[in-house]
């Protein structure tokens, strides 16, 4: 008697990785560098400068670093509150301050040693290219205010003078380095004898199976916009079927796509691949075999990449993919 063997999925999803002055593996730079007057006509509770970020990709945020440039003399004179779209708002620079120090070319970290104008950061900053800033400072607000929201949609930074008449200076540029909430995918892999008439038939030589892969995220975030990969391998000992799964079924491609709240889109013409090659494909571009209608012994590796995020969830959204091979 045959057995069918079965082999692991192989799953391969670009995992968001950390660094430090990048927005991550993400679609930013999330920045905005129109430059404004920020002084005379900016007066604190009249006539506040206010610019907007739009972040157009979901994150649940596990850290965010704010960057800010600005030219302006006593600069301690400077307001600026940043506001999520979910409308929480954290004062990053609420003075004003007797410092007479000039310009601002820093980098808000919550967990920076030096609390922004003081000590050592109490001297005029440069004004140059960022990032990277020149320095790494506390805000006058935790940052943290912002954890665990989704940082998708309009960021609106505030800023205003309190001695207008006074100083005069430029708004340069701003930027959000988010540290995201991770997903945490898993993957499992099951087999069922093809037996559409209930004839009781077993996983024997010339019979079909059907294999199923469910992925699911059981994490709290987001995986990057079209990063999630599959590739499976047939064994040796089984034939692809390119032809209709189900024989005249609900479903009219060899390779089925059954959503459990993923978030994900998904489209067999454009994300679904086959590969002959005897080395499992480490990207969809790799998937280039067209194989033949009916059962094709040269199909190695049955890949799929669906687009968008994958979902966090109490429930574990994912998906299933399925397709059909005939025991040899």
């Amino acid at each position: 008697m045959t057995y069918v063997r079965l082999k692991t999925a192989c799953i391969a999803v670009a995992f968001i990785a950390a660094s430090s002055e990048n927005s991550f593996a993400q679609l930013g730079p999330y920045e905005v560098t129109a430059t404004a007057p920020i002084g005379f006509n900016t007066g604190c509770g009249s006539s506040d400068y206010t610019t907007t970020i739009t972040v157009n990709e979901n994150i649940i945020i596990a850290d965010l670093d704010f960057g800010f440039l600005a030219s302006h003399t006593w600069r301690t004179d400077i307001n600026m509150t940043l506001t999520s779209p979910a409308s929480t708002s954290v004062d990053v620079l609420n003075g004003p301050y007797a410092i007479s120090a000039n310009n601002y070319n820093v980098r808000f970290d919550d967990g920076a040693g030096t609390l922004v104008d003081t000590s050592p950061h109490n001297t005029n900053d440069t004004i140059g290219a960022v990032p990277a800033y020149e320095n790494t400072v506390r805000p006058e607000s935790a940052l943290s205010a912002f954890n665990g929201e989704n940082a998708n949609g309009t960021w609106t930074l505030s800023i205003c003078d309190t001695y207008a008449p006074d100083d005069d200076g430029t708004f340069r540029q701003a930027n959000l380095f988010f540290t995201p909430v991770p997903a945490v995918l898993g993957a499992n892999k099951s087999v069922t004898v093809w037996d559409p008439a209930a004839s009781g038939l077993y996983a024997l030589p010339s019979n079909d199976v059907i294999f199923a892969l469910t992925v699911t995220n059981s994490g709290n975030g987001y995986t990057d916009p079209n990063s999630v990969f599959l590739a499976d391998s047939i064994d040796n000992d089984m034939v692809f079927y390119n032809g209709d799964i189900d024989d005249g079924g609900p479903e009219t491609n060899s390779v089925a796509f059954i959503d459990a709240g993923s978030g994900l889109s998904f489209s067999y013409a454009s994300d679904v691949g086959y590969s002959n090659a005897v080395a499992k494909p480490t990207s969809f571009a790799a998937c280039n075999y067209s194989p033949v209608v009916g059962y094709d012994a040269n199909v190695r590796h049955v890949c799929v990449r669906p687009t968008g995020q994958l979902s966090p969830g109490v429930a574990n959204p994912g998906f299933t993919i399925k397709f059909r091979a005939k025991i040899k």
